[in-house]
């Protein structure tokens, strides 16, 4: 008999229940909008996973090198979330990644707002899109895969010692994921129409697996483009945003992406 599933995993059992496999493609994220569109009887929650993605691609069109022995992922969900819960839509996946890894004991921690690095080498990470009426969620993570060395970048079976078996990662990847996008779901059940975000486990988690607070950082929407802010992180709020002091100020970003200096 089958264990009875947690009342926010129950939330968000269609994920995965329509899952293809793909030996190489060109980009992932592009064909799961696409199929979104032309099947979307199925599309919410359907997981595509390619062995090698010739063209990945990262945070504002950065290269990723996505060869065979990661995980490489791409999520469609529709969207119908509320305004105040954007945030955590985006924090959920780099504590679902940081979640997995303290499973297997190892020393990974997750950046604002949802890398996944050790030592700030990067293992996971992950590109949302809003196409239409879906989101569209980009997961790669370094496993087998041996990184370029040119790059800062580290794979989980290296701070293993071994080999993993990317079918059980995957399983307990998505079993993560339906965990935390059913907190989500559980916790906008709860909302009033603009009701303020309470303090919710997502955010505890989120704490409990980040290395952020504390750090001085640097950040830009763009940190290749923009001239960055650098500052102290002081905190994550109840919505996902960071809390970053600079000078006097206390400033509060709900998006971007930061650096460690130290």
């Amino acid at each position: 008999m089958a264990a009875e599933l947690a009342p926010s995993t129950r939330r968000a059992a269609e994920l995965g229940v329509d899952l293809r496999f793909y030996g190489e493609v060109e980009r992932l994220m592009p064909l799961a909008y696409e199929l979104a569109l032309r099947e979307p009887r199925t599309a919410h929650g359907r997981v595509l996973l390619a062995e090698r993605v010739r063209g990945a691609r990262g945070r504002h069109g950065r290269i990723w090198v996505a060869e065979r022995g990661g995980l490489w992922l791409a999520l469609s969900l529709y969207d119908d979330h509320l305004p105040q819960t954007r945030g955590l839509f985006s924090l959920l996946f780099g504590v679902a990644l940081g979640a997995l890894a303290r499973e297997m004991g190892l020393p990974a921690h997750v950046r604002w707002i949802n890398d996944l690095h050790h030592r700030g080498r990067k293992i996971a990470g992950v590109l949302i899109e809003k196409r239409g009426d879906w989101l569209v969620v980009g997961i790669g993570v370094n496993v087998n895969n041996p990184p370029p060395h040119h790059l800062p970048a580290e794979s989980l079976a290296r701070l293993a010692g071994a080999p993993l078996s990317l079918e059980d990662l995957t399983d307990a990847l998505l079993g993560k994921l339906r965990y935390y996008y059913g907190l989500l779901r559980e916790l906008e059940s709860s909302l009033a129409p603009g009701e303020d975000l309470p303090e919710n486990p997502l955010v505890r988690d989120f704490l409990e697996l980040s290395d952020t607070p504390g750090r001085c950082v640097a950040w830009a929407r763009d940190l290749d483009r923009d001239p960055p802010l650098l500052g102290r992180a002081e905190g994550v709020l109840p919505d996902g945003s960071l809390l970053l002091r600079t000078g006097g100020d206390l400033l509060t970003l709900e998006t971007g992406e930061i650096i460690y200096l130290y």
